[in-house]
C-alpha cells in the first residue's frame, strides 16, 4: 500500500529530475496546469469569460508536450477498499490559428451530463479581425503504476472559424473532440469508463448601427458514445437551438431576453428521452476592462417523451464574472442551476445547482498561484438520492521562460451523499511541466 508519504518523495524525485536538465542547460519537454480535476483549470487572467484574445498577435504554429505526475489516494472515487495509484501523463500536441496568436483560442469544454454538451454559455470574444481560424489536436499517453491494466491513451481535437462582415452580422462555428475516461461513480466498481464525444457549436451574430441592439442565433449538435456496455445507457444525441436579445441601455450594460430549446435522444430505447424548453433574461456588462459578467435568470421546463416519467420544471440561472483587481489579482466566479442527463441507470436526471470560485495572485513575473473551490448539489429524479460535491485545489506556479512552466497542485474532493454508497473522499498531490513554443 503507498502512502502519502511515498508519494511526496515520488513526487520530490520527479522534481529533481525535470530541474536537473534545465540546471545543465538541457531543455526538456515538460505539462500543463496541475488540473487534478478534468473539469478545472487553473484562472488565467488573459483568459475567461469574454476575454479578447483575438487581438494579441503571436505566431502560427504551436507545438507543446506536457509530463504530469499524480498521486491519488482514491483512484476509482469509492466509499470502502479505495486504491490509490501514481499516474504519469504525456501529451504531446499542436495548436494553428491563422492569423496567428499567442493564446489557446477555445477555453470551452464540455460536460457529459449536461445537455447539450456544455455546462456554461459559450460566449463569443469580440475579434477586430476579418476572420479567426484555428486548430488544436493533443495526445494523452497515461500510465498507472499500480494499475497498469488500466494503461490507455486520449485524444483531443478541437477547430474554430470565425468571420465577420463589416454590415455587423458574423458567424463563430466550433467543433471540440474527445476522447477520454471518467470513473464508474458507482461507489464500488474498480472501473475507468471510456468515451467519445463531440459537439459542434454554430454562434450567428448581428449588431445593429446604432450599437444598442444585438441578436444571436445558435445552433449546436452533441454526441455521446460509451465504449463500455456497462455505461452505454448514457449514450445520446442532442439538437439545440437558442435565440438572444442584447439591448444596450447603458454604455456598458446590456438586457438579455433568451429562448433555449433542446432535444436530447438516447441511442438504447427512448425511455429517457425528453425535450428541455428554457426561458431567461438577465444582463450582461462590461464596465471596465476590470469587470466583465454575466447573469441570466429563468425558467426550466423538461418534458419526457414517456409517461411512465415525472416531467421536471425549476427555475434555472447561470452567472460567469471576473474581476480584474490589479494585474497581478484575478477572481473569476461561475454559478448555475440547470437540469442534468442522469450518470444512474436508476434515475431519468438531476437538478444540479453549483458554484465555482477562483483565485489567482501572480508575486512576480515568474512566481504565481491560484486556489480554486467548487461545490455543487444534486437531486435526482426517480431515485432517492441527493449528493453535495466539494472540492479545493490550490496549485502554485513557476514560470521561468515564456515557453516553460511548472505546476505543482492539491485537490480535495468529497462527495456526502444520503445514500452512504456514494459518499467517497480523495486526496491528490500533482507536479507538472509544460514546454510550448
Amino acid at each position: 500500500m503507498m502512502t502519502f508519504k511515498s508519494a511526496i518523495q515520488r513526487i520530490g524525485a520527479l522534481i529533481v529530475l525535470v530541474l536537473a536538465p534545465l540546471i545543465f542547460g538541457i531543455h526538456p519537454f515538460l505539462p500543463d496546469a496541475c488540473a487534478a480535476s478534468p473539469k478545472k483549470e487553473v484562472v488565467d487572467p488573459e483568459k475567461g469569460i469574454s476575454a479578447d484574445i483575438f487581438g494579441k498577435r503571436g505566431g502560427n504554429y504551436h507545438p507543446f508536450v506536457l509530463l504530469k505526475e499524480v498521486y491519488t489516494d482514491n483512484l476509482f472515487a469509492t466509499n470502502a477498499n479505495t486504491k490509490d495509484d501514481y499516474i504519469t501523463t504525456l501529451t504531446p500536441g499542436i495548436w494553428i490559428a491563422f492569423p496567428g496568436s499567442r493564446d489557446k483560442i477555445i477555453s470551452t469544454d464540455t460536460r457529459t451530463e449536461s445537455p447539450g454538451g456544455l455546462q456554461l454559455s459559450r460566449i463569443v470574444s469580440e475579434n477586430s479581425r476579418r476572420y479567426q481560424a484555428y486548430v488544436l489536436y493533443s495526445a494523452e499517453f497515461k500510465n498507472y503504476s499500480s494499475h497498469s491494466d488500466k494503461d490507455h491513451s486520449n485524444h483531443k481535437a478541437q477547430a474554430l472559424f470565425q468571420y465577420n462582415f463589416s454590415s455587423g452580422l458574423s458567424f463563430d462555428v466550433v467543433d471540440i473532440f474527445n476522447e477520454k475516461e471518467e470513473v464508474a461513480g458507482n461507489g464500488v466498481t474498480d472501473t475507468l469508463y471510456t468515451y467519445q464525444d463531440n459537439l459542434v457549436d454554430l454562434i450567428s451574430i448581428y449588431k445593429a448601427p446604432s450599437g444598442k441592439l444585438k441578436l444571436e442565433l445558435n445552433y449546436s449538435n452533441y454526441q455521446l458514445d460509451y465504449k463500455d456496455t456497462a455505461a452505454d445507457f448514457r449514450d445520446r444525441k442532442d439538437n439545440s437551438g437558442s435565440f438572444s436579445m442584447f439591448y444596450k441601455f447603458w454604455p456598458k450594460t446590456s438586457l438579455l431576453l433568451e429562448y433555449q430549446y433542446t432535444d436530447i435522444n438516447f441511442d438504447t430505447g427512448n425511455t429517457n428521452d425528453s425535450t428541455e424548453n428554457r426561458f431567461y433574461s438577465g444582463l450582461t456588462w462590461n464596465i471596465t476592462q476590470k469587470t466583465k459578467g454575466l447573469f441570466k435568470l429563468g425558467y426550466t421546463d423538461k418534458d419526457f417523451d414517456t409517461s411512465g416519467i415525472q416531467d421536471q420544471d425549476d427555475f434555472s440561472f447561470e452567472l460567469q464574472t471576473r474581476h480584474t483587481f490589479s494585474p497581478k489579482q484575478v477572481l473569476q466566479i461561475n454559478g448555475y442551476r440547470k437540469f442534468h442527463e442522469s450518470d444512474l441507470a436508476g434515475a431519468s436526471s438531476y437538478l444540479s445547482t453549483g458554484l465555482d470560485i477562483n483565485i489567482l495572485q501572480r508575486f512576480s513575473a515568474k512566481w504565481s498561484a491560484a486556489i480554486s473551490a467548487a461545490f455543487e448539489k444534486n437531486n435526482y429524479n426517480g431515485f432517492v438520492r441527493d449528493d453535495e460535491l466539494y472540492s479545493l485545489e490550490p496549485t502554485i506556479r513557476f514560470q521561468p521562460k515564456k515557453w516553460l512552466r511548472f505546476d505543482l497542485g492539491y485537490h480535495y474532493s468529497k462527495n456526502d451523499s444520503n445514500v452512504n454508497l456514494y459518499d467517497y473522499e480523495l486526496h491528490e498531490v500533482c507536479f507538472g511541466t509544460i514546454l510550448t513554443m
